[in-house]
């Protein structure tokens, strides 16, 4: 009798708990509830919404995060959808390859606890362009997205993950992330939240960050997605996040769901000297709502 091998649970463990944010489970609640946020409250109140949020330590850029966080379960008490899908987009940093990457992952562990990554979702995603592609290499020492992790398992503990990861700047790449958005994310959008790792400019002149973050709160607040690519490939725009926002914001899905920038700009000083400027940003309303 031949017996069939179990198939192996791959799970992606934490790199930056303890460095980023605590690593405390304790600790780690006490800081998310500081912020105002509410465990276990999974309402959202507009379907398809998209956080744009800073992927630094939390101590210089945890508090973007979780205004933005605070502002999607504010709203989510005027409409109980619950959130069952969070996606996870931002720019791979190490990976030498280009193209959009998935996690082969079936689970991502937290502080708080492991979340389940929609394998089935990343299934469709992958059959929609050559350019997206399962691989977890790019995944297994990136941070931008895991920051963000203790806050979706606090904020939506029933919720799964698709984390992607976008390496390079070619249009073709936007053209194929926005595609395969449109044809698989339609049926999710009513239980979708879609967060974008991103800060909102980073030069070595602190003056040109300073415009340059100025230009993508204006580009966002306008939705106009043409001058955003438009700058990108002129080097006038530097948020780490740009090329997924420029993918979102070429799907169909997202029309007239401009964003609001939710706290004032805030800048530090990167490993590298330069002047980093970072902020919080959802779309869906013209003005935050009230606490």
């Amino acid at each position: 009798m031949t017996r069939m091998k179990a198939a192996r649970v791959v799970k992606r463990y934490p790199v930056a708990n303890g460095i980023f944010y605590p690593d405390s489970p304790d600790t780690l609640a006490g800081q998310l509830c500081s912020w105002g946020l509410r465990e276990g409250q999974s309402g959202l109140a507009c379907g398809g919404q998209v956080l744009i949020a800073p992927h630094g330590t939390w101590k210089l850029t945890g508090n973007a995060a979780g205004t933005a966080f605070t502002e999607v379960q504010a709203r989510g008490k005027k409409n109980g959808r619950p959130v069952s899908l969070v996606v996870l987009l931002g720019s791979a940093v190490q990976s030498g390859e280009e193209g959009i990457f998935l996690s082969e992952s079936a689970f991502y562990e937290t502080p708080l606890g492991h979340i389940p990554v929609d394998l089935s979702i990343n299934s469709k995603l992958s059959s929609c362009s050559t350019l997206i592609k399962i691989n977890d290499i790019p995944h297994l020492m990136d941070h931008s997205l895991e920051v963000f992790l203790p806050l979706v398992k606090y904020c939506f503990p029933e919720a799964s993950i698709v984390p992607i990861l976008i390496s390079g700047k070619k249009p073709m790449l936007i053209s194929a992330l926005a595609r395969a958005i449109n044809v698989v994310f339609e049926r999710y959008m009513e239980e979708s939240l879609f967060i974008v790792s991103s800060n909102a400019a980073q030069d070595q002149d602190p003056s040109l960050a300073s415009a340059m973050a100025e230009e993508f709160c204006s580009l966002l607040e306008n939705m106009d997605n043409k001058a955003l690519f438009a700058r990108l490939k002129e080097g006038r725009i530097s948020a780490s996040g740009s090329v997924p926002v420029c993918a979102l914001l070429e799907s169909r899905l997202f029309e007239g769901k401009n964003f609001s920038l939710l706290c004032p700009l805030s800048h530090c000083q990167g490993e590298l000297g330069e002047t980093v400027y970072y902020g919080a940003f959802l779309s869906g309303r013209n003005q935050p709502t009230s606490p």
